[in-house]
């Protein structure tokens, strides 16, 4: 395998084969501003405090140009049995579960047959069979940038922006108004789940040709665009993709274990009051009582508090109700229990002597925190 993927990497002829059919008509992947889009970082002109809680979920980063910023890949790229260089990786998309990575071939980019486990830090297989035959720009681009032209495969973003959501901004940068963007809290509501089951519902579009939504914008009914793989006998396209919306929905927040909204990231957790520590807001809902060390791994009498471990990666992000930070990443201990590299950090505040490798190995081998009332 190594060989094979060597060779579609190295050799012209390959990937002549490969884009045989498409190579004279697709041209290189570009970034490029049309005149309907203004770009995530015009909207944080005015738009500070949102633009500041963006940049700090998934969403922005979401896919990494690793030309530019080499240290977005974050595998380790030393393994002698891995069929690929560090120098043939284009792009890194994720980064808190699994990363892939593209390679370009011809004027395409292809997802490479191994995924990087960022959880266990090991190489894995994907896409092994057939990776050549699966675009980028056919299979995955539409969920990865902003508006996307199939004519002329340009972007006008790779990143899910602001504009994934609000939909085209150049109008309503240039007079700013409410008619002329869309805020997905005043859609009506199978409108505003269109708008996230975009992306987050399997389908194609139209044609059948890609697999993601042709033409879709936030506002508009997302079963004129998508047609769901999943669809069950005489079910419509707009029911097929609300029954798998929901159910995507209720995966993440039974995951979740509680709603966002009850841990201290808003302004009305309960207990409230100048006295209240935030150790008091979580026991509201979380009553360890003497059971607390089995949780924290920690002894009894360690002086140890909640945000000890559970710290708000950046406490100025949500410092009042409309900048409320939509993103699994927010809290340092993930629902989970995913390793974060900034763990480390807190770890550090009592362990100074201690590696990232040693906070790995520690965290990895409680697998997951003891939930004890849940």
């Amino acid at each position: 395998m190594k060989r094979r993927v060597q060779k579609a990497l190295g050799l012209a002829g390959l990937a002549a084969a490969v884009l045989a059919a498409t190579a004279a008509s697709v041209p290189g992947i570009t970034q490029k501003l049309s005149a309907a889009y203004a770009g995530s970082e015009k909207c944080g002109s005015c738009h500070q405090i949102q633009y500041k809680g963006w940049v700090k979920t998934f969403h922005s980063t979401v896919i990494q140009d690793t030309k530019k910023n080499p240290a977005a890949i974050l595998a380790a790229m030393n393994d002698p049995d891995l069929p690929f260089k560090k120098e043939d990786v284009h792009f890194a998309i994720g980064g808190h579960w699994d990363q892939r990575y593209l390679t370009k071939i011809g004027d395409d980019y292809y997802i490479l047959p191994r995924l990087w486990s960022v959880q266990s830090k090991k190489w894995r297989p994907y896409s092994t069979y057939g990776w050549q035959k699966r675009p980028y720009t056919k299979y995955c681009i539409g969920c990865h940038s902003v508006g996307f032209n199939p004519a002329t495969k340009e972007i006008a973003e790779h990143a899910v922006g602001c504009e994934s959501c609000h939909g085209p901004g150049a109008a309503h940068a240039s007079a700013p108004s409410r008619g002329n963007i869309v805020n997905p809290k005043r859609l009506p509501k199978d409108r505003a789940e269109d708008v996230c089951a975009s992306c987050h519902v399997r389908g194609k579009d139209l044609s059948g040709e890609y697999f993601f939504p042709i033409g879709f914008k936030p506002g508009a009914v997302l079963a004129d665009t998508l047609v769901p793989i999943e669809k069950n006998e005489g079910e419509s396209n707009h029911d097929a993709i609300h029954r798998l919306w929901d159910k995507w929905l209720s995966d993440r927040e039974s995951q979740a274990r509680s709603r966002c909204e009850v841990c201290g990231i808003h302004q009305n957790a309960k207990p409230q009051g100048p006295q209240v520590t935030m150790d008091a807001v979580c026991m509201s809902c979380h009553e360890y009582g003497e059971r607390k060390p089995l949780h924290t791994r920690h002894k009894a009498d360690t002086a140890i508090g909640c945000i000890d471990c559970h710290q708000q990666k950046d406490p100025t992000l949500n410092e009042n109700k409309e900048n409320n930070v939509h993103s699994y990443g927010f809290f340092l201990i993930h629902p989970q229990g995913c390793w974060d590299k900034d763990i480390h950090k807190r770890c550090r505040n009592c362990h100074a002597d201690k590696t990232e490798e040693w906070a790995y190995d520690i965290f990895n081998s409680w697998k997951k925190p003891v939930i004890l009332d849940h």
